[in-house]
């Protein structure tokens, strides 16, 4: 694991940051949340240490998983006291890391510490459905465990609830700096023709409908052009998306853009028109927030938490996943009405700005933070 090093040399109280983060030169949504989040004004209040949990999938037997949970959770919590760290704040995702991250949680526990664990993955509850009994039963378990158990959003609140009502839930959704991206909103007046696809290549992802949408399209709107921003997740997957275009005859209106992150990112969002994010499932896409905060409309599927992140017609469009001919209808839409476009950015804008700005979100991070820490003796943590 490799610590940031957030923290400041004054003596204060210390929060150890667990999550999947990557290097700021790759691409990952969870990475740039957890990221604009400990290096907000939180780190006025506590030294931050940001530990990353990221490390390639593995490949150990079951007891060499087992073997490696209890290391990691001893680890932990020695940690923990030897840093005389006052709360451990988990980024997990839904597939198997959320045991690793589970035993981190544990380690937080055995020493008497306060431990939040935050699901990211857009999947947990299949997960939860496709897990046997013996699984289902302890991932009921981690989830009561935790000191608090925060979810991006109330419709996964609610799911969470469903699949442990004795959890002790919060909502505290992921947020970015989104200063960053208002120079990116300063883009001149322009018929909207230029669509912006920001996620890994994955079938989930539905990069093979946004395909499709774009060849219905191309039949009235020849200028239109699809600009994909990442890099493969599933194997093979860009091959396959070259090869579609290729057979749809959209070859010349498809552009892959490689790993897009920093200037990167805020060069493509100044040059786009209009954000897409048509996946079949997801928790709460910072792509969107991203996308919003740069006064873009956005077009997305209604999966996770998305209907709640977009009012429909108001501040983006929100669709049917696998339905590729509702998404060229809502782009066509954009592509005649730019005026339409420019106000649903503008609003798209000012609720980014509201709702999930990193200052906003490190206020109700703190807020629970402070919260656990004045419950710290045994009988409450």
């Amino acid at each position: 694991m490799t610590s940031f090093g957030y923290a400041d040399t004054s003596r204060r109280q210390t929060v150890l940051v667990y999550a999947p983060v990557q290097p700021v030169e790759v691409a990952c949504g969870i990475s740039s949340a957890v990221r604009a989040v400990v290096g907000s004004s939180l780190r006025d209040h506590y030294d931050i240490d940001l530990i990353s949990t990221f490390r390639a999938q593995s490949n150990r037997t079951l007891p060499g998983r087992i073997a490696f949970g209890l290391w990691l959770t001893v680890k932990t919590a020695v940690r923990m006291i030897h840093s005389d760290a006052v709360l451990a704040d988990i980024h997990a995702v839904s597939d198997r890391s959320l045991l690793s991250h589970a035993a981190i949680m544990f380690g937080a526990r055995l020493a008497g510490r306060p431990a939040i664990l935050r699901i990211h993955g857009g999947d947990f509850d299949r997960v939860f459905e496709k897990a046997s009994g013996l699984h289902r039963l302890l991932i009921r378990f981690i989830l009561r465990s935790a000191t608090r158990v925060v979810l991006l959003s109330d419709s996964w609140r609610a799911r969470v609830k469903a699949i442990e009502p004795r959890a002790v839930l919060d909502v505290i959704p992921n947020g970015v700096d989104c200063s960053l991206f208002e120079p990116s909103a300063q883009r001149p007046p322009r018929q909207c023709k230029t669509i912006l696809f920001l996620a890994n290549f994955c079938e989930r992802k539905g990069h093979f409908e946004a395909l499709a949408a774009i060849a219905r399209l191309a039949r009235h709107y020849p200028q239109a052009v699809l600009r994909l921003g990442g890099e493969d997740r599933d194997p093979g997957t860009r091959k396959l998306l070259e090869q579609e275009a290729a057979r749809l005859g959209i070859s010349h209106a498809v552009q892959f853009l490689g790993i897009v992150s920093g200037d990167t990112k805020l060069q493509a969002l100044r040059d786009a028109d209009v954000l897409i994010l048509p996946s079949h499932t997801e928790n709460m896409p910072v792509s969107i927030i991203e996308g919003m905060a740069a006064a873009l409309p956005v077009v997305a599927t209604a999966v996770g938490a998305v209907p709640e992140m977009i009012k429909d017609g108001q501040t983006g469009f929100v669709v049917r996943p696998r339905d590729a001919n509702a998404l060229a209808e809502r782009l066509e839409q954009l592509f005649r009405e730019p005026e339409l476009a420019r106000s649903l950015g503008r609003n798209g804008q000012s609720h980014a700005r509201a709702t999930w700005d990193s200052g906003v979100i490190a206020t109700r991070t703190l807020a629970l933070y402070e919260l656990l820490c004045d419950r710290r003796s045994p009988a409450t943590v």
